[in-house]
């Protein structure tokens, strides 16, 4: 039987993006400035530059400027049962068969921040990598991990957006495979 799509309102996202999270003192900003080495300012993003996949720009020593895309979710479910999994978003309009930002290479994210309400537990992954990895594997992923579908309600009516949930560890495999110079010739 199938499930009822959970429904999420954009600005309830967007507000979560931005670390304002059920009240809790739990900043990004505080994250992004001790995990990017160098940052010296954390700044949210303009509305125009979220929609194109930044929640907030890390300005670095030398005037370097990164996009964060921010992912947050609310349990953690590592902590409840084990599964230490990133939610990657396969389709962003179900019914137009628009692409998931992790498909989108239009996308100007450098890097995606998951983090974890619950627990305040974080990943931090290159877009780009990501975005050819998923691109490479999202069917395969679609039929071997649980997927989960995401009504978002409009005054046009809304639509459904689709994810799955990808072990980090398998992540971090394929971004060596396709990045890390490993060799696709065996030795003697």
């Amino acid at each position: 039987m199938l499930s009822k799509p959970r429904e999420y309102r954009f600005d309830d996202k967007l507000k979560a993006s931005y670390g304002v999270i059920d009240g809790a003192d739990i900043s990004i900003r505080g994250l992004l400035m001790r995990i990017i080495f160098g940052a010296e300012k954390i700044t949210r993003a303009s509305k125009f530059d979220d929609q194109a996949g930044t929640d907030y720009w890390v300005i670095c020593s030398g005037g370097i400027r990164i996009s964060i895309d921010v992912k947050t979710r609310d349990q953690d479910f590592w902590l409840r049962h084990g599964n230490d999994d990133l939610a990657i978003e396969i389709w962003s309009v179900v019914e137009k068969q628009i692409v998931g930002w992790s498909r989108d290479s239009r996308k100007q994210a450098h890097y995606i921040l998951w983090f974890w309400k619950e627990t305040g537990r974080w990943c931090l992954v290159p877009f780009r990598m990501l975005c050819l990895i998923t691109t490479r594997s999202w069917q395969e992923w679609e039929a071997k991990y649980k997927t989960a579908t995401q009504f978002t309600p409009s005054k046009e009516g809304g639509w459904h957006s689709k994810c799955v949930f990808v072990p980090r560890k398998e992540i971090w495999r394929l971004i060596y495979r396709w990045f890390g110079g490993e060799s696709f010739v065996t030795p003697n």
